[in-house]
């Protein structure tokens, strides 16, 4: 079976921004971690990295059947404007220097980690398009990168709010990109703020088409484990002074043993660069211990999936052997 999955060689996306005061209660304030700490006017890499795995994932001869249709359209369209540049011949090669790379990132990092992600993001869009317009008539997404999610809900499902925060840099390449889009981009609500200089809940109130009064549905992939405790339940103590209904769909690291939070199949190579560069995870919390941690800000754990439940629901029988980075969880609380 095919166990290859291609490998952005970044894990996840991290946002180069923390989540600051809360919306209810602007004195609320969140230490900004120096984890996320991005070159100002520099785009972020690790949001290139995820969104060119999973076009690894839809240009595979095996895997390419898990990528749904619109998924990979807009993913191809996002790729084509972000690294192929322009002219038949020169796409022709810069894409196969760009599947070459993304393929050695991750046979050198950790093997498995394009088509998780992918399978993570096919559920996290489950979970968005089953609730918006029914528990919640907002969506929140914080740290998009170039993925394009918040694109196809806007598209799909107009007259609802799609509101997209991220670092003014990685937003300011995106929206260039955007600007030759062949696909339809609808009425997304780009707001470009650096979360470590400005306060989030100042940011959405300034913000046409954002409603405080309404159930949001927040979404943060690839962040928390960027976090150390505090500043997780300090994050969730801000969602969770939303309105009523809000709810909550995050990824996190399930702590292996005390302290440790890695991928359990990354390369001892990425855990010696994480380290070296001290961007190593910095939280995670047992499976077990999940909704106890949840309850003690006021949320109720809904929905919980490992990247085997991933394996199981979404991938075709075909692919069901397929190597999956383990260790990520995502999770879907609510007030």
């Amino acid at each position: 079976m095919a166990k290859t999955s291609d490998k952005t060689g970044t894990l996840t996306t991290p946002v180069a921004t923390i989540f600051a005061p809360c919306l209810a209660e602007r004195s609320c304030a969140i230490p900004y971690n120096h984890l996320f700490e991005m070159k100002k006017h520099e785009a972020s890499h690790t949001a290139r990295f995820v969104s060119n795995g999973i076009y690894w994932v839809s240009q595979h001869g095996h895997l390419a059947c898990e990528v749904p249709a619109e998924l990979g359209a807009y993913t191809d369209a996002m790729t084509c404007r972000l690294e192929l540049g322009q002219g038949t011949l020169r796409k022709a090669i810069a894409r196969r220097l760009l599947l070459m790379k993304s393929a050695l990132l991750q046979a050198a990092s950790m093997p498995g980690i394009y088509l998780y992600q992918l399978l993570r993001k096919r559920y996290i869009e489950s979970v968005a398009r089953a609730t918006l317009g029914n528990e919640v008539q907002q969506v929140v997404v914080i740290g998009a990168g170039f993925d394009t999610l918040s694109l196809r809900l806007s598209a799909d499902m107009p007259g609802y709010s799609v509101i997209e925060i991220d670092h003014p840099a990685t937003q300011r390449v995106k929206k260039e990109v955007l600007e030759d889009f062949s696909l339809s981009r609808s009425d997304v609500q780009f707001v470009p703020v650096d979360l470590s200089q400005e306060s989030l809940a100042d940011t959405l109130f300034e913000t046409d088409g954002y409603d405080p009064r309404l159930p949001t549905l927040f979404i943060m992939e690839g962040v928390t484990m960027y976090l150390d405790e505090s500043r997780v339940r300090d994050l969730l103590d801000c969602i969770a002074s939303q309105a009523p209904g809000s709810k909550f769909l995050f990824t996190y690291m399930e702590e292996s043993t005390p302290g440790c939070y890695d991928f359990q199949n990354s390369r001892a190579a990425t855990r010696w660069w994480l380290a070296l560069r001290n961007e190593r995870f910095t939280w995670g919390v047992g499976r077990s211990q999940l909704s106890e941690f949840l309850a003690q800000s006021g949320f109720r754990l809904l929905e919980h999936r490992t990247p085997e439940d991933l394996r199981s629901e979404l991938l075709t029988e075909s692919n069901r052997d397929a190597v999956l980075a383990q260790g990520e969880n995502t999770a879907l609380a609510s007030l």
